[in-house]
């Protein structure tokens, strides 16, 4: 379920990723964390192509406060992510660090309530503070100050164990045209049918899928292989490789917002571009089976270990 309950289509299924502004963040990032003057200007281009979701996190820096400072007058649904607690000596510490770090968020987004609150770091539910952390999630959207609450997961096996646990209402997943374990693994039918809003975020990989193969960082280099056939079948398709990124995650219908990171004003207006010229796809690139062995090279988290 959508946030405004119906389906959006076009440039209104996207919702703008801020981590850029708040720090600098992406491995293919040449410009930096995003200026002020630039977030207003994406937030107010964004919100006339009718983009109305932001994505934020506790943990990104100042975006928070970007946010707020920058979006005055317009009322976006706002989801945020909490504190990490993993270190937290005991439960009650768990708790009460998270709803200190939820009243910050609020406070930087002048903001009485968001759309959703997500858990940033699953291992918080999954650990031995885990039922507490969830009572204490549920009782800030009791108190009309979170609408939804839910986790962001990193990959099928977590999110397995988080559906078995709790009544997940919100989840923010990985998938992108190389990454399609969540839906080989039976995850995204299982998220449709129990009626979870579902985002999707790392449809560019940090901007490592927009890449040609020959540019890919070294300790990424085993990605070229399927990068490549990833290519030839969007060309195929007639599709550019931006247009192929996004129409492999559009092509989810469970899928209900697909959050983009974008540097700077120019390359989100790219973005809102090709998603209002995929509406309606007539064509559709093969939908993967490009093999990535080392699933290592699909989590950037992982991507120190390689």
């Amino acid at each position: 379920m959508d946030p405004g309950g119906n389906r959006a289509s076009g440039a209104a299924r996207l919702g703008i990723g801020t981590v850029q502004f708040g720090l600098d963040y992406g491995v293919t990032n040449r410009s930096g964390k995003v200026g002020r003057d630039e977030v207003s200007s994406i937030l107010h281009f964004a919100w006339q192509q009718g983009v109305r979701l932001l994505d934020t996190a506790a943990l990104y820096g100042d975006s928070e406060a970007a946010i707020g400072a920058a979006s005055a007058g317009l009322a976006f649904d706002v989801v945020t992510k909490t504190v990490k607690v993993g270190d937290a000596p005991d439960a009650a510490s768990a708790v009460a660090a998270i709803g200190r770090g939820f009243d910050k968020s609020l406070s930087d987004l002048r903001m009485e309530r968001v759309h959703a609150l997500m858990v940033h770091d699953a291992g918080d539910l999954t650990g031995p503070f885990g039922d507490e952390v969830w009572k204490g999630l549920e009782a800030i959207r009791a108190s009309g100050r979170a609408g939804r609450i839910g986790a962001s997961v990193y990959g099928g096996e977590q999110l397995d164990l988080l559906l078995d646990r709790y009544e997940l209402e919100i989840v923010q997943i990985p998938i992108n045209a190389l990454d399609t374990r969540l839906e080989e693994g039976g995850q995204l039918a299982r998220l449709a049918a129990r009626g979870v809003e579902v985002h999707a975020r790392s449809i560019f990989l940090q901007g490592i899928l927009l890449s040609a193969p020959e540019d890919l960082p070294k300790k990424l280099a085993g990605l070229a292989p399927a990068l490549t056939a990833m290519r030839e079948s969007f060309t195929r398709a007639g599709l550019t490789v931006m247009e192929g990124l996004v129409a492999s995650v559009f092509r989810h219908q469970m899928i209900d917002r697909v959050i983009v990171g974008a540097a700077s004003l120019r390359e989100f207006r790219e973005i809102v571009s090709v998603a209002s010229r995929l509406e309606s796809i007539e064509s559709d690139p093969d939908p993967g089976h490009w093999t990535v062995a080392d699933h290592r090279l699909l989590n950037p988290a992982l991507w120190g270990t390689l």
